[in-house]
């Protein structure tokens, strides 16, 4: 499974309305996991946030921040990047009036032909499962209503 890293350092003084942009690349695939690290010290200065084009995804509610001080946040999320362009915006401001800060992005992505096998797999097991005379109810097969990233395993420490 790719895993993705990207820093970005915003000077001192990089207001809101000016932040720092960093453009992420990415293959074709879902977006399984998510991770944004923020070094000690910044005390809340510094506040992060990713478009895809002008659509704000993270945090999900449009002019809102991730901020932290020596903070690790860790989501898993189920978000395809199956359409043109494989790229996000990854953004930071910088409020200290004295010192750079680096935050750092971090992204597990399933590729996108192994997501689309996970994906048609239940209800091929299913089909299996009734040719062999199982039931096929979710107290039996529970796994069939987990999303993609329920498959794979976690990068995550």
């Amino acid at each position: 499974m790719p895993f993705y890293e990207f820093d970005v350092t915003s000077p001192a003084n990089t207001p809101r309305t000016a932040p720092t942009e960093v453009l992420a690349r990415f293959q074709k695939g879902v977006i399984v996991q998510w991770e944004v690290a923020i070094p000690g010290g910044v005390q809340g200065l510094t506040g992060s946030f990713v478009r895809r084009g002008d659509v704000q995804i993270v945090p999900w509610n449009p002019g809102a921040y991730i901020k932290g001080d020596d903070d690790r946040i860790v989501w898993q999320d189920n978000y395809p990047l199956d359409d043109e362009p494989q790229t996000l915006r990854l953004f930071t401001w910088n409020e200290d009036d004295s010192y750079a800060h680096t935050v750092t992005f971090r992204v597990n992505l399933v590729p996108l032909d192994a997501a689309e096998a996970v994906a048609a797999a239940p209800g091929l097991l299913r089909r299996i499962a009734q040719f062999l005379g199982a039931e096929t109810g979710a107290s039996i097969m529970p796994f069939m209503a987990r999303p993609v990233y329920a498959f794979f395993p976690s990068r995550a420490g």
